[in-house]
């Protein structure tokens, strides 16, 4: 029995340029060592949820987070290079959600200081990374100004399970 490939759209989370993750400054993102996505350059300060699911995880700094949906895992971290916003102890960041919380594509996860990380950190860069990439047949970015909750930022198209 043949089925197709099932597609997974991912919503901006935030409103900004799309980069490609591989032009993300930091190594950690742009040799995909925690998996494949795609970087905003940032223009709003509200980081939104990209898929419905559930809050897998987040960081005791505030600065990211992981959504388990039904079929993937999408890691965010709401700002800027890993190694810098984690430093930054949660300065700047306000979450509005917690490990088990439900979320709708659209919800407000996170929302931070523009300026004050922009002075702390090397980049306001924000990577969306799909961590389960073993499920993952493709991962195709859009380009161009997005805006939060709206626009399609990615598809995803996942590998077919053994025996579809």
């Amino acid at each position: 029995m043949s089925q197709a490939a099932t597609q997974v759209n991912i919503i901006s989370p935030l409103t900004g340029i799309m980069v490609p993750i591989g032009d993300v400054p930091d190594p950690v993102f742009s040799k995909k060592m925690v998996g494949d996505g795609f970087s905003i350059d940032p223009l709003s300060n509200t980081l939104l949820a990209p898929i419905d699911g559930q809050i897998a995880d987040l960081q005791a700094a505030r600065h990211a987070l992981t959504i388990r949906s039904a079929v993937t895992r999408v890691w965010l971290p709401a700002a800027r290079g890993l190694v810098e916003t984690v430093a930054l102890g949660g300065k700047g960041f306000t979450a509005h959600g917690a490990p088990g919380d439900a979320v709708k594509t659209g919800d407000e996860l996170i929302t931070f200081d523009i300026d004050q990380v922009a002075c702390d950190a090397k980049s306001l860069l924000t990577q969306v990374v799909i961590t389960n990439g073993e499920l993952v047949e493709s991962i195709t970015p859009t380009h161009g100004l997005k805006h939060a909750g709206e626009d399609v930022a990615a598809t995803v198209v996942l590998k077919k399970a053994v025996g579809q």
